[in-house]
């Protein structure tokens, strides 16, 4: 119902008033604050433009019985709520920002000595390297966002959706464009900015560590495992042939002869007519480096030549343990504290032996096992540093798939459980969220409304205004 437009009769305004009156319409006046309650806890929580804050307006005057002002009116209460509450957003995140971090994030805005963009712009653009280097790269750039400790920064106060508002400003727009907003808006999006790339920058490294696993690394040596093994058929066919024919030798060779039992010489003798004891020794040898033992399996000859790729890794395996912010199940646990001891052991050098890694040992199984302790070119003792670092390495690659290892605060790689809602975040946000959707602390009235309704919720119509104004000049006239 709109009120009645100015020049109107006597007739006209008893008429309308009546109308209210059995209608049980209320004069905008009296349910101003409401809407004005209801459009706050919107902009506090949702991504709303001032187009659907208008519209979301006037669907929430229809719903409870409110005069409708007139469109410039409802329109500039629109804007200037608006405008309140996102400029409290931004003065709330640069109180709560301290001076000396304000400082150095308006520093990310300048163009470092031999760099030919602003910090922020080296920060916020993906590396998509995959290689050695590229990983080096990633994890430098997570180190350079976590020094900055925005996620140090209180914004318990502040909706997820807004953060993230304002973080994607701050993502896509140039330097000189954030460096031009007002003070308080500026210092809100960079720390915004800053706390979204801690996240982002985590799970571009992962990724980037994940693609060079799978594709340059484990693909890579399995393919030449495979290769290996086909090049190695030959000679274990013909080792096998020689051990055949010494077996068939014996089984040839009668356990009781004319003169008593055979005697081992004897058998040794006859076998030595057929092959000679250094092709015997030889063939041994080669199915003993070939097949499998009791402790080894299939993965024995790729892992063997991933062994041959740890210069691709040993560059940034420091980084790695030390910069991604490590979280994990509790079936993980070890998987994150040995790939945490990793840079210890490996700064030991050749001196590394296997007493540094006992409280590890249960990591190292099957073929990983003759690799790590039983190299031949190690002395007795020692632990091949490159195939436990592959070992680990593999580890936490299938861990990091299956998401039993995570990245804290990491989205893509982070922990799946992270997406609930903490507690302390719903207690500060509950008020505000239920005004902002028109719900009740119990759900039992709004259950049942569902229920009558067919179990679907109201639609909402964006051009209700135009139909109640419609009503209202039908009804006035």
């Amino acid at each position: 119902m709109h009120q009645a437009v100015s020049g109107a009769g006597p007739d006209q305004w008893d008429h309308q008033g009546e109308i209210r009156e059995l209608l049980e319409y209320r004069e905008f006046a009296e349910g101003q604050d409401e809407l004005l309650r209801f459009l706050g806890s919107r902009v506090r929580n949702f991504r709303v433009s001032r187009r659907e804050l208008f519209d979301r307006a006037v669907v929430w005057l229809i719903d409870n019985k409110v005069v409708l002002p007139g469109i410039t009116v409802l329109e500039r209460l629109v804007r200037d709520v608006r405008t309140d509450e996102l400029d409290a957003i931004n003065v709330l995140l640069t109180e709560r920002t301290p001076v000396e971090l304000r400082r150095e994030l308006l520093e990310t805005l300048e163009v470092p000595n031999g760099r030919r963009v602003s910090t922020l712009e080296w920060m916020r653009t993906t590396v998509t390297d995959v290689s050695r280097t590229g990983q080096g790269k990633a994890l430098e750039r997570v180190e350079a966002v976590w020094a900055l400790g925005g996620g140090a920064v209180d914004t318990l106060g502040v909706a997820p959706v807004k953060l993230a508002e304002l973080a994607a400003y701050g993502m896509s727009a140039k330097a000189p464009k954030i460096k031009q907003l007002e003070a308080m808006r500026r210092s809100a999006t960079l720390l915004a900015t800053v706390r979204h790339l801690e996240g982002a920058s985590v799970d571009d490294a992962l990724l980037l560590f994940d693609v060079l696993m799978a594709t340059r690394l484990l693909s890579r040596a399995a393919r030449a495992g495979r290769e290996q093994k086909l090049q190695s058929l030959p000679r274990l066919r013909k080792a096998a042939a020689d051990l055949a024919a010494a077996v068939a030798v014996v089984y040839a060779t009668p356990l009781e002869a004319e003169k008593g039992p055979t005697r081992a010489a004897d058998l040794v003798g006859r076998i030595e007519q057929v092959i000679s004891k250094e092709r015997l020794t030889a063939a041994l040898d080669l199915i003993a480096e070939l097949v499998p033992g009791e402790e080894d399996d299939d993965d024995l000859e790729w892992r063997a030549e991933l062994i041959a790729r740890f210069k691709t890794v040993r560059p940034f395996i420091d980084s790695l343990a030390q910069v991604i912010p490590w979280g994990c199940t509790p079936a993980a646990t070890p998987i994150v504290k040995a790939v945490k001891d990793l840079p210890t052991l490996l700064a030991r050098g050749k001196y590394a032996g296997v007493e540094h890694m006992r409280e590890h040992d249960g990591l190292v199984s099957g073929s990983w096992r003759r690799l790590v302790y039983h190299n031949p070119n190690l002395p007795d003792g020692s632990l091949d540093r490159a195939a436990y670092t592959f070992c680990l390495l593999e580890a936490l690659h299938a861990a990091l798939r299956r998401r039993d290892v995570y990245a804290i605060g990491a989205d893509r790689w982070g922990d799946p459980r992270g997406k609930l809602i903490p507690q302390p975040v719903w207690q500060v946000h509950r008020d505000s969220v239920l005004t902002a959707l028109g719900l009740e602390m119990d759900p039992t009235r709004h259950l049942q409304d569902l229920a009558e309704d067919g179990g679907s919720p109201r639609s909402v119509d964006t051009g209700c205004y135009a139909a109640s104004s419609t009503l209202s000049v039908v009804c006035c006239s």
